[in-house]
């Protein structure tokens, strides 16, 4: 009898405190992948901005990605993925500084920053752009004997100035660029990133 009471109170002890745990955690999952379908929904709602008064550069994003197309020139164009446009974003305030320099012309400037799978950011002096360009490693060589590809742009200055303006208004229409930055950082949010990246194929 006693054996019987103790496993049948024991019984009862675990059920009692596994039903509610299965609930939070049904609860969580379902807050996850609610706010997932609201970042979805606004990322598939595209949107374009055009650059500076110049109006020769379009900004346009869908579906996660950030293209900037020359009106003027349309084979001139980069596509930035989510995780390449979170990189840019994150050295925004670098590139800028070097823009600035090569504006003042006070000291040579020769920046270049890695945004992910071979896409890089440049500022140079004599060139008076920021330059967004995707390169290559001939076979044999070493990693950093990177050469540049057509695929890229180089944004003017005040286009550059422009884009950096406009970017609250970006994030407030598409919160997954901004928001992947954000959930990226905070431990708490892991669950809801990774569905995110999964769900735009984030590489």
């Amino acid at each position: 009898m006693t054996t019987t009471t103790t496993t049948t109170t024991t019984t009862t002890m675990m059920a009692t405190i596994d039903i509610p745990c299965s609930g939070d955690v049904m609860g969580a999952a379902t807050g996850v992948e609610e706010d997932v379908r609201a970042v979805v929904t606004q990322a598939l709602t595209g949107s374009s901005f055009t650059l500076s008064e110049r109006q020769d550069h379009v900004l346009k994003v869908e579906a996660g990605d950030v293209k900037i197309t020359s009106t003027s020139m349309p084979e001139k164009h980069v596509t930035l993925t989510t995780k390449r446009w979170v990189h840019l974003m994150s050295i925004r305030e670098k590139v800028d500084i070097e823009t600035r320099e090569v504006n003042c012309q006070m000291r040579p400037v020769a920046y270049r920053a890695h945004i992910g799978n071979l896409y890089y950011v440049s500022v140079t002096t004599g060139y008076g752009c920021v330059d967004i360009r995707c390169f290559y490693v001939s076979y044999g060589l070493a990693s950093e004997y990177v050469r540049p590809t057509r695929n890229g742009i180089g944004l003017c200055l005040d286009e550059w100035a422009h884009l950096l303006e406009l970017l609250p208004t970006i994030h407030e229409q598409h919160p997954e660029l901004n928001v992947i930055a954000e959930l990226r950082d905070n431990e708490t949010d892991k669950r809801l990133y990774n569905m995110i990246c999964k769900t735009f194929c984030i590489n």
